[in-house]
């Protein structure tokens, strides 16, 4: 009857034809009958759709309604939530934790209208409709987690608020011995508490990585990506205040009282641990009292026994230096918990000898401390003022190292109290930070975590638990035990004076894979930037290169193989050398060696390289060549660049540790 292109498509000209033929042979009642049906057939479809059409409106009608309730309280919950925040910086925790809590119902509220949605049929048949209201679930859900952090972090600053007896003007030394040990108590125990809040971070920035930020969402993407760089770096800082939650109250003398040797390291005279050991003290604290914090200069306990010890010093000491041990040279080993033990000695050793010196104290640690600690204080505290000269933040170890240097004669000072001032200092600074109001106590903790990951304060603490906590958070100075490739430039000035502060050092450290193994080339680089003074002279270091165990040294560029030491401590090779450097001058050295084959671990390279404490350095490269190819590297946080599928080069600091690694 119908006739087809050849296309097999139906030609439309053909069929209508037809058709006219067929309605012109129906009788004129057939066909007032079927044209009757016909319009009874279509009124019923019309009617059936209409209804289907107010059926589709009515359920959408609900859903529009239900995604304006999803909207407003959404946007309740994000007001709350920033008025939680506002009110904990004003140490108003009380309505920051119901603000916060207003803010988790709000979104409780939307995820549950969400999950509504989501269950209705209609809906899994918009595959595009369902996929926005998941991710639009789990964004809400972050938020979510988030309001319970704020709940939570708001609840634990009104447990300490309350127990500073609700003032937020009062400073912890105003508090009263029973106060004290509360506070300390309440810290000591807030662990698990702090866990929980950063647990709640972790599920935030978990859901926040689920979010498709497309479609309606897309507006939202740099939010989305501004508050994941947020809840990571409050939930680094919890990182670290968890294990310092147990460190703090024990070096505050809770449970009991605790006695510290704390030795000031002077990094403009740079040695292994980080300085020059100018200056010791006894600190005894009980309940964050703190009983007696005298400090004295180290050579009025090394001076009185020069004659009563005869200790060899290692060699390099005994060869460009002194042919005899004192404490003031104690920190040898760049490896804080072994130079910590030899300060405890020779204190106690010394000490046993020296009337003046006290004794028959068994610490409970050793506390090392470099001048950024102390600048890093001022910065909260504000300028101190000792014998009318003002310490800030910008001239404290320059006016310092003059005043103990130069200044003392003006003042009518002997050279045998010349340090006296850095006592009086200590104390000011000490009254000034315990007097601070609650609101800036999180600031004083932030520059003590700080200054613990960038080895401005090394701890050593005979607490086996104490020390294990220290050890696991980098806080302990030790020399990492790391199952890869390592490398650490430890630069020890021997009688340069204050040389080191007009010192530039770069490196830039390469290995190649070659047919027998890994070959790594390290070129340190030292420019002298000033000019001969009262505290600057001809740059002299022993320096020591620190690699895996087993290294094997190829070559060395820039100086007399010959004179090259080699050695083996702390479970690594090192290289030793004696440089000099002269003002306005560069030396460069470069070294070659073979690295042992068990750098590479199951397809993996890993690489630590090691700060000196109280150096900083503030160039360094890592260039890596292999024969496979590389599936993966990190870190990313660096300038970093894929030179070939086979190659990665990073550049950056060197101010704290840095963790390289490599998966072919």
């Amino acid at each position: 009857m119908f006739n087809f292109s050849k296309s097999k498509n139906i030609n439309f000209k053909d069929l209508h034809q037809a058709a006219e033929s067929l309605i012109g042979q129906i009788p004129p009642v057939k066909k007032r009958r079927r044209l009757s049906s016909s319009y009874k057939i279509l009124k019923y479809f019309c009617l059936a759709i209409f209804i289907l059409f107010l059926l589709s409106l009515a359920l959408l009608s609900s859903k529009i309604f239900s995604l304006k309730q999803i909207y407003d309280n959404a946007r309740q919950g994000k007001a709350n939530l920033e008025q939680a925040v506002a009110f904990a910086r004003q140490d108003d925790f009380k309505q920051a934790a119901n603000l916060a809590r207003q803010a988790e119902n709000n979104f409780n509220f939307s995820i549950d209208k969400i999950e509504e949605i989501k269950n209705d049929n209609f809906i899994n048949f918009m595959p595009p409709v369902l996929n926005r209201l998941n991710d639009a679930e789990s964004f809400l859900i972050s938020i979510q987690f988030l309001s319970k952090a704020v709940y939570s972090g708001a609840n634990f600053g009104q447990s300490i608020k309350i127990l500073a007896a609700g003032d937020k003007n009062l400073s912890f030394s105003g508090l009263s011995p029973e106060k004290k040990r509360e506070v300390l108590k309440k810290i000591f125990e807030s662990a698990p508490e702090l866990n929980g809040i950063k647990a709640d971070l972790d599920l935030a920035y978990i859901n926040l990585g689920r979010v498709n930020a497309s479609g309606i969402l897309f507006l939202l993407k740099n939010k989305i990506n501004q508050i994941k760089e947020q809840i990571s770096a409050a939930s680094l800082i919890l990182e670290k205040a968890v294990p310092l939650s147990q460190v703090i109250p024990a070096l505050a003398g809770y449970p009991g009282q605790v006695d510290y040797l704390v030795v000031l390291q002077n990094n403009d005279e740079l040695r292994p641990t980080g300085g020059f050991l100018g200056t010791y003290g006894i600190l005894q604290i009980k309940d964050g009292e703190i009983l007696s914090s005298n400090t004295h200069d180290i050579y009025h306990i090394d001076m009185p026994v020069q004659d009563k010890i005869n200790i060899a010093p290692p060699e390099p000491i005994k060869k460009y230096l002194n042919d005899k041990w004192y404490l003031r040279d104690a920190n040898w080993s760049p490896d804080w918990p072994t130079a910590a033990r030899k300060i405890d000695w020779f204190y106690q050793t010394e000490s046993a000898l020296n009337p003046e010196a006290e004794k028959n104290l068994k610490f409970n640690g050793v506390i090392a401390i470099t001048p950024k600690l102390i600048t890093d204080f001022l910065k909260v505290t504000g300028p101190i003022t000792i014998e009318g000269q003002i310490y800030n933040q910008d001239n404290f170890q320059d006016l310092l190292q003059y005043r103990v240097e130069k200044g003392y004669l003006a003042l009518g000072v002997s050279s045998w109290q010349r340090k006296e001032v850095i006592g009086e200092i200590t104390k000011e600074l000490k009254i000034k930070i315990f007097s601070l109001p609650p609101s800036q106590w999180s600031e004083i903790i932030n520059i003590v975590i700080n200054n613990l990951t960038a080895k401005n304060l090394l701890l050593y603490l005979t607490d086996n638990q104490l020390e294990d906590i220290a050890v696991q958070n980098g806080w302990a100075g030790e020399i990492k035990n790391y199952y890869g490739d390592y490398l650490m430039v430890v630069d020890a000035n021997l009688g340069a004076l204050k040389t080191d502060a007009v010192m530039g050092r770069s490196l830039s450290y390469k290995v190649t894979e070659e047919g027998d193994g890994l070959l790594s080339k390290l070129t340190i680089n030292y420019i002298h930037n000033g000019k001969l003074d009262w505290k600057t002279s001809v740059y002299k270091s022993y320096t020591r290169i620190y690699a895996p165990l087993g290294s094997r040294l190829i070559k060395i560029s820039g100086y007399e193989a010959k004179d090259i030491d080699i050695g083996v401590e702390a479970g690594k090779t090192w290289f030793g050398f004696y440089l000099t450097v002269a003002p306005g001058k560069i030396n460069n050295i470069t070294l070659e060696y073979k690295l042992p084959p068990e750098v590479i671990l199951n397809n993996n390279y890993g690489l630590y390289i090691q700060k000196q404490p109280g150096k900083e350095l503030n160039y360094a490269s890592v260039d890596l060549s292999f024969r496979n190819s590389i599936k993966s590297y990190n870190p990313a946080n660096l300038s970093t660049r894929k030179v070939s599928p086979v190659r990665v080069e990073w550049e950056g600091d060197l101010n704290i540790d840095r963790d390289f690694e490599v998966r072919f």
